[in-house]
């Protein structure tokens, strides 16, 4: 019974997440349709198959790597807030005052660093990218950069992925009587934060070709924030990585505000 009330609180958690990514792909998706020959566009699915076959495939992988992070988690001192107070009954939600400050903290100075990377980089990048980067955030878009990214990246990526790492170094190295060492958390956040950036040249190749210097980009950014948001799952707990990466995409939103609109 405890398993299943873990699965659900982070199910439903994720689903929102997928849903807004969804919706918000659909445009995309209809844009790149349009561009299609006619006699490659009938062997094309219509687009509400693809998104709801895009969907589909977004739930499996949550599906996935939810039990994954309920196996490995706990075992290795990761932990969720929410399954504490929700599944354990702690007696309150154990989310300190730090916590919250270092989330939010690390969300911010990650987004102006990202941001001050990117525009070092934009010079080097093809035009179709740079055009993509400095056109103005929508509301839409922030919101699903929340959902998707702030809850549903991090139930995949540190909740499932990175606990799995930390779990299989663990037992590999016969450390199974204590808690893993330092290094096995680094090395797992590392990994993890590196599969986030992959993860995300999908998203670019749909813009632009990757070349060299797209794909290092991406790793690049992404790679900082997944480190960052990993060390916070590790020190404190997945709800600190999720205040920020949810804050790194408010405070990424209003400097891109700010730019689009004054410089």
């Amino acid at each position: 019974m405890a398993i299943l009330k873990q699965f659900g609180i982070l199910f439903v958690l994720g689903i929102a997440g997928i849903a807004m990514a969804t919706i918000t792909s659909a445009p995309l998706v209809e844009q790149r349709l349009a561009k299609l020959s006619p006699e490659m566009l009938e062997k094309v699915p219509p687009l509400w198959t693809l998104m709801l076959l895009q969907a589909l495939q977004l739930t499996v992988l949550l599906a996935i790597s939810i039990p994954i992070g309920i196996g490995c988690a706990y075992r290795v001192g990761l932990r969720s807030h929410l399954i504490d107070y929700w599944v354990f009954h702690t007696p309150k939600i154990p989310y300190s005052v730090i916590e919250i400050e270092w989330s939010l903290g690390v969300g911010a100075a990650a987004a102006i660093v990202l941001l001050l990377l990117d525009r070092l980089i934009q010079p080097v990048l093809p035009e179709a990218l740079r055009a993509a980067n400095n056109t103005e955030p929508s509301g839409l878009n922030l919101l699903t950069a929340m959902f998707y990214g702030g809850i549903t990246e991090e139930i995949l990526m540190r909740w499932g992925l990175m606990s799995l790492l930390v779990w299989i170094a663990w037992k590999a190295l016969k450390q199974g009587v204590t808690l893993p060492s330092q290094g096995i958390y680094q090395g797992a956040i590392v990994m993890s934060a590196l599969v986030f950036g992959l993860l995300h040249l999908p998203a670019t190749a749909a813009i632009v070709s990757l070349t060299p210097v797209v794909i290092i980009r991406a790793l690049l950014l992404n790679g900082i924030v997944g480190i960052a948001f990993g060390w916070l799952f590790w020190q404190y707990s997945l709800e600190a990585a999720m205040l920020a990466h949810i804050s790194f995409h408010a405070f990424s939103f209003a400097l891109r505000l700010l730019l689009a609109r004054f410089v």
